[in-house]
């Protein structure tokens, strides 16, 4: 029996990345992927050597929102930041590919986080035989919550330039 083809969603705002051979696509606008109706959250999977789609269940808490995530891989893993939805976020989460678990993390320096924000950058780094994330920058709200950082700038409709770091390892 054939199986039937899966094509994803239009949308914008979405976060991409590659693992392996394959290309995984969460959030954006329109992608349904906080639909209330939905009993479990799904990853569209691009399989780059048969340029076919696929749409997995996953377990687990994966992140609030819906676009403006920033994302990078490290080995099986793939790291998300912020985002916006009904309102921005600073929390980081973690995506197994071997699993399609999903895990809420706590940044490393817990007294310095960054302000609620979406569409920042973010890379990886490792040295001194640790994995580090750098998230830069961003967009979003401002919070009375958050401290600032020394010596960054924010502008009045929300943008700035913030550098943080999260340990992968604590």
């Amino acid at each position: 029996m054939a199986s039937k083809s899966y094509q994803p969603l239009e949308r914008d705002g979405h976060s991409s990345v590659k693992v392996g051979d394959c290309l995984y696509m969460w959030g954006g606008l329109l992608s349904g992927v906080h639909d209330s109706k939905k009993e479990e959250a799904m990853m569209d999977v691009y399989h780059l050597p048969t340029g076919t789609w696929d749409q997995k269940p996953t377990t687990g808490n994966p992140p609030p929102g819906y676009c403006g995530y920033s994302s990078v891989a490290i080995g099986r893993e793939i790291y998300y930041f912020g985002g916006v939805g009904i309102g921005y976020h600073n929390s980081l989460h973690c995506f197994n590919v071997d699993t399609f678990n999903w895990k809420e993390l706590s940044p490393s320096n817990s007294d310095r986080v960054p302000m609620m924000k979406a569409y920042c950058g973010m890379v990886s780094a490792h040295f001194d035989d640790e994995d580090y994330l750098l998230i830069i920058g961003g967009s979003g709200s401002p919070s009375v919550n958050t401290p600032k950082q020394p010596d960054a700038q924010y502008s009045a409709d929300g943008r700035c330039n913030e550098i943080h770091y999260y340990r992968i390892s604590s």
